[in-house]
């Protein structure tokens, strides 16, 4: 069989007519030839045969699909995404991230596991058809590293703290400090250690040290911590450690190229050439994103916009083979250049992020996987590997831990983000990848990295997981609610806003809330945005400003903020405002409101139903709403009310009726009802029904509370006139929710609670298997169901509970 062999490092180093001589060599051989070995300048040999391309392949027709390259390729790619998405289904839930999942995966299907069986070695994952794999995989790496660049957002590095700028900057050098100096101890140790690896452990131990924003946030995201304190800080310190890291690693890598080539001039012609490509990017493509941006403020963007930055991207990459740079440098460039978040950095994630992190991803997973077998790593290697790996694992963990505490930062908690700190990824193994090509490791040294940053990023994942919990420190022995309140002082209400159709019903409740001199109200109003083109949540403050906005500022936050600035302004005096937006996932957006929720000592946070037809016709992300307004509910430090609006939104409650059973819940809506009707423009109704055996039971100390908590409020209210008191007798449940249907459409707001209590649910559980919100209870669904005859606004209230010490002690 003929063959012909060449290597691709001599034929880019030779000037540029020879270069297309032997460009002309290699096409003419792989015709003439049946197989073609390569090796490329990442230092992998690959075995290139011919196949055939026949569209009419079928195993009717007698033939083997796998004799032929798209049926493998195909059949590559398949088993790639089902592997990598299997093991990450498997282990997520223990707390490994998506990325060493996915890389054990590759591990499985690569040449260590089961491509030693016959199907894998000689039809799927042969070196012939593993150059096709590792093709498409350059072109999924360049989409991808474009996309990191879209998310990351270097302007953060200037509204970086004291303390995240001291851990970026110790955790990048003492680790590189650690491991560098441990090296030349080592290299100094001759006779104990394999020769062959002596050259590279310098280079080993820079590349332990290395940090990436990118890895870090895909890491907290995984865990739900992105919105976390640590993860914000983690984000902020990974940002200026990454930016040592990605600049330490081009200078490096650079310096190495043109050493290689033997012509020192190459290095300054490389530098001045990515100066070049960076200034293009900086003066040209930059200020072209921006009217891009601009142009289609708060709009769909054009399909053209996208398409010429698709092909700028293919562009910035050749342009950085062309001139010797890494084909990956010019596409991360030009990501960095894109405006975060929506319209133009969000357009381009949703046109890109499922498609590579679903197929791209797990392609570049199965190619990083493949260059090396378990039997290349030998033991004695492996082990001066680890021993490197430990130092920089415990350098960058210490120069974590001692700026944190110096911050006074929680002993825990600096571990926990020493912990973070020490994450790899993809990025870390493109970086090795390249480092193979240009001879600094080889292929067993690649193996023992890749394994040893499977291990210790596999166990910081399950360590994190299990050992840190954000919503801790919202658990509290101090009751925050309004039953608890002293009716004498401020009431802090945290509002939240979704949409701009939420505000007019939320102003309304708060008009409705009644501040006075005596007891003024504190308004924290929230904006939610889904975080979409970036990879940092962010939470802004707003100075609050009562000018009135120009006219042509569409931006919707700022029409929001104007809302509750006009209704502050209009009760002067007795109503102050703090405005907050807060750019999250929706995965853990309630952390943002928990947290701001915390800090400011809000009784009552208000947050709108995710599922209101008469004001939000089509919601698109009404089942991610209807999961925040959950996550809310079960870890809230205070109380919290989901606000329904059922018909016109910009009506005032005059007309308000609390219906009482009894529980903490409804007590807590008794209480917010009773604010309500202190105002004498607003007609108050307390509904209560008492089922008719509840005289004959023995009375517990629940319903105790209950009768003192009605008695409570009808001694208040004595000689009220806009002030009304009900006792519906009821036998059972079905007459409950029949006497509630009958008067559901007399009143513009009924406020209800969530829970009724452990005695007065019973005759209600019945009705829990028809139940379509669990999270509104049994009369709140009711209320909100398509036969319901309510035409105003529902309020479904929940008291935050007192965690009992005894429980702790135990």
């Amino acid at each position: 069989m003929n063959s012909s062999t060449f290597n691709a490092t001599t034929i880019l180093l030779q000037d540029p007519s020879q270069i297309l001589k032997n460009c002309w060599k290699i096409f003419a051989s792989v015709h003439e030839a049946q197989h073609l070995e390569l090796d490329d300048l990442n230092g992998i040999k690959w075995e290139i045969g011919r196949f055939s391309m026949n569209k009419e392949t079928s195993v009717w027709y007698g033939d083997n699909p796998f004799d032929h390259s798209l049926p493998i390729f195909l059949a590559q790619v398949s088993i790639s995404a089902f592997a990598t998405s299997a093991m990450k289904f498997i282990l997520e839930p223990m707390g490994v991230t998506s990325f060493v999942a996915q890389m054990i995966g590759g591990l499985l299907i690569g040449p260590s596991c089961l491509g030693r069986t016959k199907l894998f070695r000689e039809k799927l994952f042969t070196n012939a058809t593993l150059y096709i794999l590792d093709t498409v995989q350059y072109f999924g790496s360049m989409f991808f590293l474009f996309l990191i660049g879209v998310k990351t957002d270097i302007t953060m590095v200037k509204k970086s703290g004291k303390m995240a700028l001291l851990v970026g900057v110790f955790s990048f050098f003492l680790p590189l400090f650690l491991a560098t100096l441990v090296s030349f101890i080592a290299m100094e140790e001759k006779k104990h250690l394999p020769k062959d690896i002596l050259p590279s452990l310098p280079y080993i131990a820079a590349l332990t040290s290395l940090s990436s924003p990118h890895v870090i946030s895909s890491f907290l995201a995984d865990l739900n911590l992105l919105n976390s304190e640590l993860g914000r800080i983690a984000m902020s310190a990974s940002m200026i450690s990454g930016g040592f890291s990605l600049v330490s690693v081009f200078f490096v890598l650079t310096m190495k190229q043109s050493q290689a080539s033997k012509i020192p001039e190459n290095f300054m012609g490389t530098m001045f050439s990515c100066l070049f490509i960076i200034l293009v990017i900086i003066l040209v493509i930059q200020p072209i994103m921006l009217w891009i941006h601009k142009r289609t403020d708060h709009a769909a963007v054009r399909e053209k916009y996208v398409f010429y930055i698709f092909l700028a991207i293919l562009l910035s990459s050749l342009a950085g083979e062309f001139v010797g740079q890494h084909y990956l440098v010019g596409p991360l460039l030009l990501g960095l250049v894109v405006p975060a978040g929506p319209p133009l950095g969000a357009a381009i994630e949703d046109k890109l992020e499922y498609f590579v992190t679903g197929i791209l991803v797990p392609i570049i997973v199965i190619s990083r996987a493949c260059p090396f077998t378990m039997n290349d790593i030998k033991i004695p290697t492996f082990m001066v590997v680890l021993l490197l790996a430990f130092f920089s694992f415990f350098g960058k963990l210490f120069g974590t831990i001692i700026p944190a505490i110096y911050s006074e930062m929680p002993l825990q908690d600096a571990l926990i983000l020493g912990l973070i700190m020490n994450v790899q990824g993809v990025l870390d193994i493109q970086i090795w990848v390249r480092a193979m090509g240009l001879k600094l490791i080889d292929r067993e040294l690649y193996g023992c990295l890749v394994l040893t940053m499977l291990i210790v990023t596999g166990t910081i994942s399950v360590i994190v997981k299990f050992f840190y919990d954000p919503s801790r420190k919202y658990v509290a022995y101090k009751r925050k609610t309004i039953q608890h309140s002293n009716p004498n002082t401020e009431l802090r209400i945290l509002a939240c806003v979704y949409h701009e159709e939420n505000v007019p019903s939320i102003i309304n409740l708060l008009e409705a809330s009644n501040a006075t001199t005596y007891s003024p109200i504190c308004v924290y109003a929230l904006h939610l945005i889904q975080l979409q083109g970036r990879a940092m949540p962010l939470l802004i403050a707003h100075k609050t400003n009562s000018n009135i906005t120009n006219p042509s500022e569409v931006n919707p936050t700022t029409r929001i903020i104007k809302s509750f600035t006009l209704y502050a302004h209009h009760n002067k005096g007795i109503v102050s405002l703090n405005s907050f937006t807060a750019i999250s996932p929706y995965k853990t957006m309630h952390d943002d409101i928990c947290s701001l929720g915390l800090d400011k000592r809000t009784s009552l946070i208000i947050i709108p139903f995710h599922h209101q037809p008469a004001i939000l016709p089509k919601s698109k992300f009404s089942t991610a709403i209807r999961r925040v307004n959950i996550n809310v509910l079960n870890k809230a430090p205070c109380s919290v009310a989901i606000l329904i609006v059922k018909g016109p939104s910009n009506s005032s409650l005059s007309n308000v009726a609390v219906i009482f059973l009894g529980g903490p819940d409804d007590r807590e809506a008794l209480a917010y009802g009773a604010r309500i009707g202190d105002d004498t423009s607003v007609k108050l109704t307390v509904i209560r029904f008492v089922y008719s055996d509840e005289t004959k039971q023995q009375i517990s100390r629940e319903k105790k509370a209950d009768h003192n908590t009605i008695n409570a409020f009808r001694l208040q209210t004595a000689g009220s006139k806009n002030v009304e008191y009900i006792e519906e007798p009821v036998k059972d449940g079905v007459q409950l929710i029949s006497c509630i249907k009958k008067m559901e459409s007399s009143f513009e707001l009924l406020i209800v609670g969530r829970e009724h209590g452990v005695e007065s649910s019973k005759p209600l559980e019945g009705f829990n298997e028809w139940n379509d919100f669990p999270e509104l209870g049994v009369i709140g669904d009711t209320l909100v169901s398509s036969d319901s005859k309510t035409s105003g606004s529902i309020l479904v209230m929940q008291q935050r509970q007192q965690k009992k010490k005894q429980k702790r002690k135990k």
